[in-house]
């Protein structure tokens, strides 16, 4: 790609102002994240000794239902009473097994794993507790009496034996239990959804979903009828997924919720909403709607991907706080389901670590069902055998489908969904959560999640504000569990109770502390039921009694700078001042307010830039200063508060000198500009005439450049601009013609390299500092070599460097390119040859004939040609003159200069030898010596000496 020199000055001006934009840029501080996610919390906590499965709160007293026991905590979660409740033995060695208590006086082997805990107050206060020994049979404890053994029942009754609808005591099933016990009609009924065992060898005890009765005589469970039940079509048992996760009741309704493939035939699971009349003692009124939960991820060029969360894992129904309800348009007292989702695996139940969250009201819901269902969207269920096929658009018409005495029957499900948007805007789709709990604090909604990672999060919810996490720590090492419960959510203390492995924690509404919050902005900005205020004496938040009175602030944060930068300013310009810091503007109704602020800089009023300034970066524009001050402070003020730092300054930039003060016209010189004062201000700009040097390195007393090209040889003044102050070099830049070369020499190098190659040609002195580039074309091995100039800077002379490391065999082909000053000359050969053997040099010998001096060396025939062209022969550092060879005999001229001047002469075969003479040339009796002179050194060194 070509680029012009005036789209070049253009780009090199625009960059510089993007680097000044970059560099002027405060750094984020690290708790910008606003929660330290590393601080933990010391809260009270039960370890039970087996893992816990259930958990239950009444009147303020917690029931934990685990492995093999049961427990009652107090609100401290101090154990109040316990009791075992396995192991026991079950096996095929019973001749007639007691489901309440196994078979008697055998070995325990079969743990019991608490699968259903619930109460019932309408006719005693008692608590169910269903495990999976004994056929999921409950036992009943009755607690008006005291502790949880005063009075215990098993809920079996014999004469249920040979029921003909099967076992109506077995509650709860092997994979999973939902119950909910709801009274109507003066009865009490219980709704059990039993999750699908995947084996279709395992005796059906357990229906899948049915609605029952507790005897009369209170010592088991009946049906109602035969329709009291639905089980899954025989074909699907063992090998249909369907797990129940969530169930409640709402208004008229019982609701459960459940993760199972999309249909009968389809490897793809969704999640389903169930509802059934909380009144009806049959399954008259059922119906199943898909619940999908959506988040649209933005892509590039504005399109949009849809991801689907398609499997529950954890949902909570619960009122709203008031701020919520009026944004949602929801009545007073309204329920609302939140549910956490995440993606599955393909073709698996099995979820992955991106969640959702999606929330719907119970209103909603039932108005979606009694759409779809008007509209004939429906068909029978695909699972559940004996539901009728009819032309639902027909029959349903019009109908309101409630849970009055008179509403037609129907077991459907709907074929549409309505899906739901991800309400945190995709914050968790690198995440699992497993648990969510909802409580309205004062008019806030709060909502808890728990994560497979152990950490429990919190957020106020609002419509139109943003979803940030208030809380956000690590709970334990092992996932939060989908079961949770509520202690005086009504009252301050609050609490969440979570469950993770064998322990149950209890975790504050309002949070477990403020500590997270560690910059003063995040702990002010915090909802107010947290109670958060920053204390000045230890620089952090706390709550109220962790903190001096006179230090704990609640309204303004204490102003902090950092850094400043520029740290000078050129007097008479304008300079753009960045102060970096914290708590700049705040307040805590519009967060940052830059009405509050007032910056002084040296003296002067720096005007602020609103748009780029934040709480913790401010922008000002300081306008023609033409005097400087002793005042060398910057002073910030906002509000009550106020912070300064020294280190400013007005100064006068200056430039003494540049170097060189010529160049070739091609460009690319590196000048030096030298002065006082030259990195003051934002942005450094020297120009050439209309051009632009680009910046390589400044201080305040050097600044380098490269400069521009020029179309013909010229002079331009050099000049500095900062941030609207023009400085102007003494002297101006002379821009000579490019440098011409006529020739280089030698053509010819030994292996070993160190030949010296002469560059003549014109306009070469433009060049300060050239340079050699060698290739070897076989290798493709660049050699950057540093050349110099000779005394009269006519010529420029390069050494050859060395190939002995390529590992070739000569002679090896090498291309030379000159880089003067930026201006790259033509491509001109260089031969390497083989290296001279020492011992086959012969003396070498000076005759006198006539006025001359003629230098005789035997050579070896393998050198003969390169030596014969002078082109490895040089005597103290000069071109052999008349070269010639007379057989096997070098002989040449030694230059005039050197026979009337000289006492030595150095005789150099480059690569090879050195050959020295130490005596006057016209001593009549002449003999030599040959010496080597280094033997570690890679070249080969004689030394002639003549005496």
């Amino acid at each position: 790609m070509r680029i012009n020199y005036s789209e070049a000055t253009s780009i090199l001006i625009i960059l510089q102002t993007l680097w000044w934009g970059l560099n002027s840029q405060c750094e984020e501080p690290i708790e910008s994240s606003k929660l330290d996610l590393s601080v933990t919390y010391d809260l009270p906590h039960f370890v039970s000794d087996t893992p816990v499965q259930k958990l239950l709160e009444f009147n303020g007293t917690v029931y934990v239902g685990a492995v093999n026991k049961l427990y009652a905590l107090s609100k401290d979660l101090k154990k109040i009473h316990e009791y075992n409740t396995g192991p026991v033995h079950e096996g095929h060695d019973c001749s007639a097994p007691d489901p309440c208590s196994g078979c008697k006086n055998k070995p325990l082997n079969k743990n019991n794993t608490n699968m259903a805990l619930l109460m019932e107050t309408f006719y005693d206060l008692e608590l169910f507790s269903c495990g999976s020994v004994g056929n999921g049979v409950c036992h009943r404890y009755l607690l008006e009496d005291g502790p949880l053994d005063a009075e215990i029942s098993c809920m079996y009754s014999k004469k249920n034996k040979d029921s003909s609808y099967g076992c109506p005591d077995c509650l709860a099933g092997p994979s999973g239990t939902q119950i909910l016990n709801v009274m109507s009609s003066g009865v009490v009924r219980f709704f059990v959804a039993n999750s699908e065992v995947l084996d279709s060898t395992v005796p059906r005890l357990h229906h899948t979903i049915s609605v029952r009765k507790m005897r009369e005589t209170q010592d088991g469970f009946e049906f109602f009828s035969k329709q009291s039940y639905m089980d899954l079509a025989p074909g699907l048992r063992g090998n249909y997924p369907l797990h129940y996760v969530y169930s409640f009741q709402s208004g008229p309704y019982i609701y459960f919720l459940t993760v199972q493939r999309e249909g009968g035939s389809s490897n793809a699971f969704h999640t389903r909403i169930v509802r059934m009349c909380s009144s009806d003692p049959e399954i008259l009124r059922y119906v199943e709607m898909p619940f999908e939960c959506i988040y649209s991820e933005r892509r590039r060029k504005k399109r949009s991907a849809q991801v689907v969360f398609n499997v529950l894992q954890a949902a909570h129904v619960a009122k709203v706080g008031y701020d919520f309800q009026q944004e949602m348009g929801l009545k007073e007292g309204e329920d609302v389901l939140f549910a956490a989702f995440a993606r599955s695996k393909p073709d698996s139940p099995e979820p992955t670590a991106s969640s959702a969250v999606c929330l719907i009201s119970i209103t909603d819901i039932n108005n979606f069902f009694r759409d779809f269902m008007q509209k004939g969207y429906t068909r029978k269920l695909s699972h559940f055998p004996g539901s009728e096929d009819k032309n639902f658009n027909q029959s349903f018409a019009g109908d309101s489908f409630s849970c009055g005495k008179h509403e037609r029957g129907y077991r459907l499900e709907v074929t549409s969904t309505n899906p739901r948007r991800d309400y945190f805007h995709g914050r968790f789709r690198n995440v699992l959560l497993t648990s969510i709990a909802v409580v309205p604090i004062q008019n806030h909604t709060v909502v808890s999640l728990g994560t497979a990672e152990g950490r429990v999060i919190q957020v106020v919810v609002s419509r139109f504000g943003k979803t940030e996490p208030h809380v956000d720590f690590r709970l334990d090492a092992l996932p939060v569990s989908s079961e949770m419960a509520l202690l005086s959510p009504q009252r301050h203390d609050g609490s969440l109770l979570l469950v993770t492995g064998n322990k149950v924690s209890k975790v504050p509404l309002r949070g477990p502390g403020c500590e997270q919050l560690w910059t003063c902005n995040s702990c002010l900005l915090a909802p107010a039921f947290m109670g958060c205020g920053w204390c000045k004496t230890s620089d952090r938040c706390t709550r109220a009694p962790r903190c001096s009175p006179s230090h704990w602030i609640q309204d303004t944060c204490p102003l902090l700078i950092t850094t400043i930068s520029p740290s000078s300013a050129p007097l008479g310009g304008h300079t753009n001042m960045t102060i970096c810091g914290k708590n700049f503007g705040f307040n805590k109704k519009d967060r940052f307010d830059t009405k509050l602020i007032d910056v002084v800089v040296a003296g002067a009023k720096c005007k602020l830039e609103k748009k780029d300034s934040s709480n913790n970066r401010l922008v000002c524009g300081l306008d023609h200063v033409n005097a400087s001050s002793a005042d060398s402070v910057v002073r910030v003020h906002s509000g009550k508060e106020q912070a300064q730092k020294d280190g400013f300054s007005f100064v006068n930039p200056v430039i003494t000198d540049i170097f060189p003060e010529f160049g070739p016209k091609s460009g690319g010189t590196v000048l030096t500009i030298t002065g006082s004062f030259l990195d003051s201000g934002n942005m450094q700009l020297v120009t050439m005439g209309n051009a632009t040097c680009a910046l390589q390195s400044i201080s305040a007393t050097m600044l380098t450049c490269r400069t521009p090209p020029q179309p013909s040889p010229s002079q331009h003044k050099v000049q500095l601009h900062i941030d609207g102050v023009i400085r102007e070099a003494p002297v101006s830049y002379t821009y000579n013609e490019n440098p011409h070369i006529s020739s280089v020499q030698p053509k010819h190098s030994f292996i070993s390299g160190g030949s010296t190659v002469t560059v003549n040609g014109f306009y070469l002195h433009s060049a300060l500092q050239p340079q050699m580039v060698l290739t070897a074309a076989t290798e493709g091995k660049v050699f950057q070599v540093t050349c110099s100039h000779d005394e009269d800077k006519r010529n420029i002379l390069c050494i050859t460097p060395s190939l002995k490391g390529l590992s070739v065999q000569p002679p090896v082909a090498t291309k030379m390119t000159f880089v003067l000053d930026g201006f790259s000359t033509d491509q001109y050969d260089l031969l390497y040859v083989e290296d001279p053997k020492f011992e086959e040099f012969q003396k070498p010998t000076v005759t006198p004939r006539g006025n001359k001096s003629i230098l005789e060396i035997k050579v070896p025939p393998v050198n003969q040609e390169a030596v014969k062209n002078g082109e490895v022969l040089r005597v103290s550092n000069r071109t052999c003159e008349s070269v010639t060879l007379v057989g096997n005999t070098l002989e040449c001229t030694v230059p005039m200069e050197l026979q009337s001047a000289a006492k030595e002469l150095e005789v150099e075969v480059r690569d090879s030898f050195i050959l020295s003479s130490t005596s006057d040339h016209s001593s009549p009796d002449r003999s030599a010596l040959l010496v080597p002179a280094d033997s570690q050194n890679i070249k080969h060194e004689l030394f002639l000496i003549l005496v």
